[in-house]
Parts: structure tokens; C-alpha cells; sequence
């Protein structure tokens, strides 16, 4: 909306031009005269014989424009001003959106908001427009003046997993982070039961993060049967990872239905019995009614990234928000990112026990998010060491990993060689039941689950 208006401003100013000529050619005026008259009510409102309404409109309008682009001309010198001042902080971060958020910073950092204007001389630049390819693409027009700054862009719709790295630039993954913060707060572990029913509704990338996330997360027993019904009218998931192995009893039951085709029988069925039932995408009030409906004895959340929204005056299921953006639009989600420097230590002490790489920096982003979801379960794990065998929280450990790298496209076999796996086929011996792991690979598993204690 606010593109369109921009584009309107010009049509807009030239309305008391044109409405003004007019009256002075129904008043008698030659064309020239006209023209010149109505383009002096934009700095003078001279006194004229010449009377009609749209010459008495242009005479009030034109000088309005004039102060409008006058008021327009100052706010920019202050707002450049005030920059410029905000750049001179320890801590200055220049925030480019075109949406309206707002991060939330400590009190000792200076935020700015400049839009589209690129302003070089702060030491942070987030980069969070709608579109990862108009963030990418301003990334790229100001890639020689962000050399050496700290540089963040956020995405939305590329999938981390299939990202390479850029020097300089950390990729902050919006959707895996609502995920993730979901499911931390359900807390699926904590409620005892060993089987679930849940529906991901959804047709984007959060969909499938929600379900990625929760394969990762959601693992508290060896007996547990989680079901997962994904129900989405594209399908993208189920095509990319059409023989997914969970390495347990758990299972994921596909179906066809979106907003616009409804939903098949099977699918309804699902929300009826479902103990979780998450829409994650942005839908009609009609849409999130009828699955409030029909989610007789379970939970209903609904991703809405701004409050006062359809479903917080329903009655009806009591649906719950999740993915507000001042709880996923935060600096330490962002900047700080405590759980990547929780990510570096735990690959730190793996390399010094194993020998392999401790530069975080020269670690691949796979690699890198390898770190960060084992980290992330680090959670989950402390949480359930009181009470699970530690044999149990390694076999989990292992189907946490095991899970990590189909997701990211990895499939069993024995690489060429007889080494343990090929980064380039992605290829992976150990991706198999944790039974039928050497002792070798169970006692890592063992390690990660005693670090986890630790924390």
C-alpha cells in the first residue's frame, strides 16, 4: 500500500495544476495564461477577476502541495541529521524494511528505520524487506559499501539448507525461528503423552519448517507415536523428501487441501482427532472458522504475525496466535543469537575431541545449522535427563541427527572409498537405526546427551 501511494504522490501534486487550468479556461483565459496562473498558486495566491469552483479549489490545494513538499524537504534534513548522529553510536544498527516492524533493542543501541535509503556509515545493517529477492537484491547494490560492517538479511521464503555462504552476511531464518520458538513453547516433551495426533495446515515455507522443527524437537521416548497429517494444497515438502526415514515409530500422513480446492475427507477427519491442529498460513475468517469447528478435542493455533486479528474475538475453540513479530523480531534473535553461540561452543568442544574443524567461520552453512539444531536440543534433552535413561536421550540424540541430515537432503549409503560420508553426494553410512550403530558412533551420542546435562 505504501508503494502504490509513493507512486500516486506525483499524480496527486498535480492535481491543483491541472483542476486549475481548467478554470481558467472556462473563465476565458488563452492556454498560456492559464498554464502560467494555475503554476503561480503553487507559490502566490494572487487575487483574480477570474472566479469559478475549480479555480477556487487550486487556490487552496496548490499552496497546500507546496507546504507538504516543503515540511518533506525539512523532515529529510532532520531525519538525515539525526542519522547521523545515531551513526556516531557504539552500538548502531540501520534497519531497511518496507513492512512495519519494529526489533526490539536494548536501551544502549541507536535503530534507525531509513526505508530504502542505504546509509553506509552505521556499523550494523539489517536487512528485513518482504521479499528475499528485493533483500537480496539491496544487499547486492550496496555489497562494496557493507565490506567490513556487520551485515544481517532476513528470509523468508529460501530454505537455509540450500543456501551458500557469503562473507560478511548472517542469514536470519524467519520461519525456522517461529518454529522453533513454537515448538519450544508447547513443549510437547513436558506433557507425557507418547502419542499425538497433529495437522499442519499450509501451503508455504512456514508449514514446512513447522513440521522440520517439530521432527527435530519433538522427541522425548522411545515408545512415542507422533503422527503427523500435513495438509497442503502444493505438496512441495512430500516432493522433496518423499522417502523421509524418522528412525522410530513416528510417521507423517499426507494430505490434499488448500483455501481454494477445500479439503479432502481424510483431512477433516484429521482435525477432528488431532490433539494439535496448526494453520500456518494467513487465512480467511471463513477458513479458520470452519477449522475451529471442526477441531472438536484438541488445541487450534493460527500464525498471525500482529495482534488484533480475526481470531482473537473467537469464542468458538479459543484458537491460540503464534509467530507475533515482537516475539520472533528481536536482537538477540537476530544479532545476538544466543543460540548460535551456544551452537559455537558445542562445535568447539567436538573439534578439539574429534579433530574436526573449530573455525565457526569456515564451517559451511550446513555445518553450521548441523551445530544449531543439535544446540536446540540441548533443550529438550536437559529437560528430560531426570527422568529417561541416558541410553534413551542417545538413541533420540541420534534420531535428531538422523533427521537433520534427511532434511537437508541426505541419504544412507557407503560412500566411495569406505569413508563415512560424502559431502558432495551428501551420503551418509550412519544414517540408520541407532541399533545397528558401532559403539564409536553410539558413544558421540552419549557425549552430546552429557554436554546437554552440563549446560
Amino acid at each position: 500500500m505504501k508503494e502504490i501511494f509513493r507512486k500516486l504522490i506525483p499524480v496527486i501534486c498535480l492535481v491543483p495544476l491541472v483542476v486549475g487550468m481548467v478554470g481558467y479556461l472556462l473563465s476565458g483565459e488563452w492556454i498560456s495564461d492559464a498554464l502560467y496562473a494555475s503554476f503561480a498558486l503553487y507559490f502566490t495566491n494572487p487575487v483574480s477577476e477570474a472566479y469559478n469552483g475549480c479555480i477556487e479549489f487550486a487556490r487552496w490545494t496548490a499552496p497546500l502541495v507546496t507546504a507538504t513538499a516543503i515540511l518533506c524537504v525539512l523532515k529529510s534534513v532532520w531525519d538525515g541529521l539525526a542519522w547521523r548522529v545515531a551513526g556516531l553510536a557504539r552500538d548502531s544498527v540501520a534497519v531497511y524494511t518496507d513492512e512495519d516492524i519494529a526489533i526490539r533493542f536494548g536501551r544502549k543501541t541507536r535503530a534507525v528505520y531509513p526505508g530504502e535509503r542505504f546509509l553506509s556509515y552505521f556499523k550494523s545493517h539489517i536487512i528485513l524487506f518482504a521479499s528475499d529477492r528485493k533483500s537480496l537484491q539491496f544487499f547486492e547494490e550496496h555489497r562494496a559499501q557493507l565490506e567490513g560492517k556487520a551485515v544481517y538479511i532476513g528470509l523468508r521464503e529460501l530454505e537455509m539448507g540450500l543456501m551458500r555462504e557469503v562473507d560478511g552476511v548472517t542469514f536470519f531464518d524467519i520461519n525456522s525461528s517461529i518454529a522453533r520458538n513454537f515448538w519450544k513453547k508447547t513443549g510437547l516433551w513436558r506433557q507425557g503423552k507418547k502419542e499425538a495426533g497433529i495437522v499442519i495446515y499450509g501451503d508455504g515455507l512456514l508449514a514446512q519448517n513447522m513440521l522440520s522443527a517439530g521432527l527435530q524437537l519433538n522427541l522425548f521416548s522411545k515408545e512415542q507415536h507422533i503422527t503427523y497429517h500435513v495438509v497442503s494444497g502444493k505438496g512441495h515438502f512430500q516432493r522433496k523428501h518423499a522417502d523421509l526415514p524418522l528412525l522410530n515409530g513416528d510417521e507423517i500422513v499426507y494430505h490434499v487441501g488448500s483455501e481454494e480446492g477445500g479439503m479432502d475427507a481424510a483431512a477433516w477427519e484429521a482435525i477432528e482427532r488431532a490433539d494439535f491442529v496448526l494453520v500456518a498460513d494467513l487465512v480467511s475468517a471463513e477458513m479458520l472458522q470452519t477449522i475451529a469447528v471442526k477441531t472438536e478435542e484438541g488445541k487450534l493455533y493460527y500464525y498471525s504475525p500482529v495482534g488484533g486479528d480475526m481470531g482473537e474475538y473467537m469464542a468458538f475453540g479459543k484458537p491460540a496466535a503464534f509467530g507475533r513479530n515482537e516475539e520472533i523480531f528481536t536482537d538477540e534473535n537476530i544479532r545476538r543469537q544466543k543460540l548460535i553461540q551456544a551452537a559455537m561452543a558445542l562445535n568447539g568442544q567436538y573439534a578439539e575431541k574429534y579433530g574436526t574443524e573449530k573455525d565457526w567461520n569456515r564451517l559451511s552453512g550446513f555445518l553450521k545449522s548441523s551445530n544449531i539444531s543439535s544446540a536446540d536440543f540441548h533443550q529438550v534433552l536437559k529437560e528430560l535427563a531426570s527422568s529417561v535413561p541416558e541410553e534413551e536421550l542417545a538413541e533420540l540424540e541420534h534420531i535428531r541427527w538422523g533427521r537433520f541430515y534427511s532434511l537437508n537432503y541426505w541419504k544412507q549409503g557407503s560412500p566411495e572409498g569406505g569413508g563415512r560420508k560424502d559431502d558432495a553426494r551428501r551420503i551418509h553410512r550412519d544414517l540408520v537405526p541407532y541399533s545397528t550403530l558401532s559403539e564409536e558412533e553410539k558413544e558421540k551420542d552419549r557425549d552430546v546427551v552429557k554436554r546437554a546435562a552440563q549446560r
